[in-house]
């Protein structure tokens, strides 16, 4: 990467930093499961027999500044909600990400137009899955939707089989969430490594690593004050999302080696914030985190001889040990994609 992906190291106001610390604190509101109410209660003992995680919808009423001219509208550690961005420039301010049901989209476009008045709208996502881009269709005409090119074709080429395969991971009574989804393209693209957008005496640089978590996957770095939005290459204390879920999303779309290398620029970056895709905010050492995590698991597979042909039994004695190694990370569910990925890459 440039220089000016690590250049700036202004410090934020000490109000700002308070204003991250308590954000923090807020938003440790527990662990759900991505699944149904079984898989819920096997990730997270403590929950109610039978309890359902909360729906996926963005509550973006109250966004909550980190920075100078940066809010987020925090997940509140709830499936399928991701942390969405808000920069502000003089001209234009910058979305990022927007939530998985029109209903997310359209509160996330409210909570935007509150912030920037009548200044430009842009939407930008970090990458190209269902919870962070499918409420796009609520900015379309309203903002300008502005992805990198890896990301547009592969949203043009899977989103409706996405769009299909998410239903099958929702409730019975909660699929209905998805009537109505329009898989919404961007209205330009950027081709290549970088992309600067000017939003009027600010710049924010986009930077994608090709395909890492998924098609495309991207950072959105504010270098005035020291603020990167990681996407899903990043998630705290929560299991790393995997998705190697065939044949909805083969191991052609993930690379495990060049999703570390984007961590090791991350870890590399002088960011005082770093936001995650899913989970609290934290520095740079969150990033260290993951990509350790990612390191010990393929070793682990490695040093086991374990194959895509693995028994189920020898697989669950891997789940376990990594369970135990972690013990305070959410979302168990999400140990055994990694591992059946590492094992189809042993094999290839």
């Amino acid at each position: 990467m440039k220089d000016n992906f690590t250049s700036n190291k202004r410090k934020t106001k000490g109000s700002d930093r308070r204003r991250f610390l308590q954000l923090g604190a807020l938003s440790a509101v527990g662990s759900f499961s991505l699944f149904k109410a079984n898989a819920s209660e096997a990730a997270n003992p403590t929950a109610l027999p039978g309890s359902q995680p909360p729906l996926p919808r963005v509550d973006a009423r109250f966004p909550c500044r980190i920075a100078n001219g940066i809010w987020i509208i925090p997940d509140k550690r709830i499936p399928l909600v991701p942390n969405i961005g808000i920069v502000e420039g003089s001209k234009s301010v910058l979305v990022i990400d927007c939530g998985l049901t029109p209903e997310s989209g359209q509160d996330v476009l409210t909570a935007a137009h509150n912030i920037a008045g009548e200044r430009e709208l842009i939407l930008t996502v970090t990458h190209a899955h269902p919870e962070h881009t499918f409420g796009a269709q609520a900015f379309k005409g309203r903002a300008r939707i502005y992805y990198n090119k890896v990301q547009r074709d592969y949203l043009a080429r899977d989103g409706e089989k996405l769009l299909t395969g998410f239903r099958t991971l929702l409730p019975p009574d909660r699929v209905q969430l998805l009537d109505g989804i329009k898989v919404t393209l961007a209205d330009a693209v950027y081709d290549g490594g970088h992309a600067s957008i000017e939003l009027g005496g600010r710049q924010v640089d986009l930077w994608t690593f090709g395909t890492a978590h998924s098609p495309g996957d991207q950072v959105i770095v504010i270098p005035d004050q020291r603020v990167v939005f990681a996407g899903d290459l990043i998630e705290e204390r929560i299991f790393p999302i995997v998705p190697f879920f065939p044949p909805l999303i083969q191991a052609a779309d993930i690379n495990c080696a060049i999703w570390q290398a984007a961590l090791t620029k991350i870890s590399e970056n002088a960011s005082l914030i770093v936001v995650p895709g899913h989970g609290n905010l934290g520095g740079t050492e969150i990033a260290k985190q993951i990509s350790a995590y990612l390191e010990a698991t393929r070793e682990l597979v490695a040093s086991s001889g374990a194959g895509k042909k693995v028994g189920t039994e020898r697989l669950g004695e891997l789940e376990s040990q990594i369970r135990d190694d972690y013990p305070t990370w959410e979302r168990a569910e999400f140990i055994a994609p990694a591992l059946r990925y590492f094992m189809e890459q042993a094999d290839a």
